[in-house]
């Protein structure tokens, strides 16, 4: 039996091309995943099989997109996935503003063009790129952005989620018995360790000079008294510095990343094979059962892995919500510039 055809369009209309939505595209998967009819989802966006088929096969990288994306809005309006032309340069400066935004710092425009044209240069690419309006217009729009500027600092802390957080965790520790000394956080920061103080009282850098942005990564962890500091994390770019010849104990442990940042299979790395071990060195100093609980609290980068990969028989970890590492993250309070 011939199926009816689409509402508003007679037996012998040519169906016209409908390029759905990002969020049509994410709601015709959770509906197919419900079970609901293929047919009565083509006659309801008008859509061809071949349509849904293809969206179906497309559902991962939507997943993807939407659980990094920060506003609906773009979601409602962008319609497909397009990759850009400078694929790792854009990849790139999207997990240093995803950096930025969970540290709480805000970011406008033209931090985000002149951030494109050092990375551009960094990464020694010759293939020409205007960093113009229209492309800020179109990354914001790929990654689903909404406006940041200096105004939107306060806007970007959600006190509310942070207040539900800490009544949750309040909640958590007195259910296990939890003393500060058991819990722990850990944070990423920048060193610029050849950067010059800025111009000011002390002097800095002269008029014309280009500061100098060589830069590592420096991973802090330390429990809430401040009792147990563990030993520093650095990521750099090269392999084997040689700087590092002929020293035979370092004060931090040293990892390499193209870019010198931590990504997730370093964190996986730090977490079991330096964070565990020092924890349960610690409470055996303190005398603690064997079956005492650590937990690490994180912010929610995309650098640190899923919860369920990051934990050790009672060592576990909690992810502090988007929106309130700049209100409630104790690595963010100040700790870091004491640590260094």
């Amino acid at each position: 039996m011939a199926s009816k055809p689409a509402a508003g369009r007679s037996p012998g209309e040519k169906r016209k091309r409908v390029v759905l939505t990002l969020k049509e595209k994410m709601d015709i998967c959770r509906r197919l995943e419900e079970g609901e009819s293929r047919r009565a989802l083509m006659q309801e966006y008008n859509v061809g099989m071949s349509t849904l088929y293809d969206i179906r096969a497309h559902k991962a990288q939507l997943l993807r997109f939407f659980a990094s994306s920060d506003s609906d809005k773009a979601l409602a309006h962008r319609r497909t996935l397009h990759t850009p032309k400078l694929e790792h340069l854009d990849r790139v400066l999207y997990e240093w503003f995803l950096v930025k935004r969970a540290e709480g710092v805000p970011v406008s425009g033209p931090m985000l063009i002149e951030k494109a044209k050092d990375f551009y240069e960094q990464m020694q690419l010759t293939e020409p790129c205007v960093f113009s309006g229209g492309w800020l217009w179109r990354f914001k729009a790929r990654h689903g952005i909404k406006k940041l500027d200096a105004s939107s600092e306060k806007q970007a802390a959600d006190h509310q989620a942070a207040e539900q957080f800490c009544g949750f965790f309040r909640s958590l520790t007195a259910e296990h018995g939890l003393s500060p000394e058991q819990v722990y956080n850990a944070d990423e920061t920048g060193l610029f360790w050849r950067c010059l103080p800025g111009p000011g009282m002390e002097g800095g850098a002269g008029p014309g000079l280009r500061q100098n942005k060589d830069r590592l990564t420096v991973l802090m962890c330390a429990n809430a008294t401040g009792s147990h500091r563990i030993k520093p994390l650095v990521v750099g770019k090269c392999s084997g510095p040689r700087a590092f010849k002929g020293i035979q104990h370092l004060p931090a442990a040293y990892k390499a990343q193209g870019n010198a940042w931590v990504d997730k299979e370093i964190f996986s790395d730090w977490f079991h094979h330096i964070f565990v071990p020092a924890v349960k060195e610690h409470f055996r100093s303190l005398a603690l059962p064997e079956d005492s609980k650590a937990i690490l609290l994180l912010d929610s980068s995309r650098a640190h892995p899923r919860e369920s990969e990051l934990v050790s028989e009672n060592v576990f970890t909690i992810f502090l919500p988007a929106g309130v590492t700049s209100l409630i993250q104790p690595m963010d309070q100040g700790i870091r510039r004491d640590f260094m």
